[in-house]
């Protein structure tokens, strides 16, 4: 009898190992943290970062819980966020290149101003950069599901002009590295100021002007110190969306399918929604209400002037900041869109 009732229990022992695990074991919850570099209350940004997140938590039934902070509310600085990410720290968030690159030096390869002119060039340099970009990431610790792209950067200035011939001399805002250099292409003097104290020295001339985007002219009201827009159809800052390593393969490979998939999703609808409609419904709005005082279009010729010029310059960077890698990988580019 005792016997029998062993056999028994290993017999039950046996097919325990063999029954499918419970819905709660099967179904592990995993809380992500998101940061993005931009503050409450920059809704045209904020609220797809959100929607990134609800849509995440929503396509994978909650098994991927994505609780999205805007800048300020957790303790990590845009320059940081690679570093807190590899590290878990936090376990997904927003690296911009220009922040980023001292981590991940090939990160700079996507931000090389008018490299790419139309949407046809700016894909065959996605093409050659990206997957170096991904592949310095992963070096880092970091999964990228998705990027973006904060749009192009123009000019408002204190006084109207004409021209680029115009703005000779004066002091132009920048966030500095080669956005100082193409700046200076035109004659201009490069100055940087941190954003929040931007609209003071505008409006006390400390610069002549500033380069950014429509939609943070509007949602900053810059253009109650700064009304004449000089539309230079600038380059875009690219931004990756990264999710930490560990937190990553702890995903069963159908979940990291969905998470990729709406990364996917997500990167068509932030050009469409933030570049191509906020950006120049930001434009549009403040031309109607007469904030704007004065728009001049910049002539597509005056870019690929500058972009001849600014070829030395990126071998320069890119062999400094990169390396041979990098250079190897800028003139297969400018193979491909056929400037050699």
């Amino acid at each position: 009898m005792t016997r029998f009732i062993r056999l028994a229990s290993m017999f039950a022992l046996a097919l325990a190992a063999f029954a499918p695990a419970s819905p709660a074991a099967a179904q592990q919850k995993h809380q992500w943290k998101f940061v993005s570099i931009i503050p409450a209350g920059q809704d045209a940004f904020i609220d797809r970062f959100k929607e990134l997140a609800a849509e995440i938590t929503k396509q994978t039934g909650g098994q991927v819980d994505v609780m999205f902070h805007a800048a300020g509310e957790l303790p990590y600085k845009g320059p940081e966020h690679l570093r807190v990410t590899a590290k878990g720290m936090i376990e997904m968030s927003e690296v911009v290149g220009s922040m980023g690159f001292g981590d991940a030096p090939p990160l700079v390869l996507g931000d090389l101003p008018y490299l790419a002119l139309n949407d046809e060039e700016r894909t065959v340099l996605r093409g050659i950069m990206w997957p170096e970009i991904y592949a310095a990431l992963r070096k880092q610790g970091v999964e990228p599901i998705s990027w973006g792209a904060y749009p192009p950067r123009n000019i408002v200035l204190r006084e109207p002009v004409k021209g680029l011939a115009d703005i000779k001399g004066r002091k132009i805002r920048t966030a500095g590295g080669l956005e100082s250099d193409y700046v200076k292409q035109w004659g201009a003097a490069p100055s940087f100021v941190v954003w929040a104290e931007v609209y003071p020295a505008t409006q006390r001339g400390i610069v002549d002007g500033v380069l950014t985007a429509a939609v943070a002219v509007e949602t900053s009201k810059l253009y109650e110190v700064a009304p004449h827009f000089l539309k230079i159809d600038g380059p875009v800052a690219h931004f990756y969306v990264t999710v930490n390593a560990d937190s990553w393969s702890k995903l069963t490979p159908e979940l990291q399918k969905t998470v990729r998939g709406v990364g996917d999703w997500w990167a068509d609808r932030w050009q469409k929604l933030v570049v191509d409609e906020a950006d120049n419904g930001a434009i549009k709005r403040m031309q109607e209400k007469g904030q704007i005082k004065s728009l001049v279009q910049v002539p597509p010729e005056s870019h690929i002037e500058t972009r001849r010029n600014l070829i030395p310059i990126y071998r320069a960077y890119v062999k400094d900041k990169v390396g041979a890698q990098g250079s190897a990988a800028l003139e297969r580019a400018l193979t491909a869109l056929k400037l050699q």
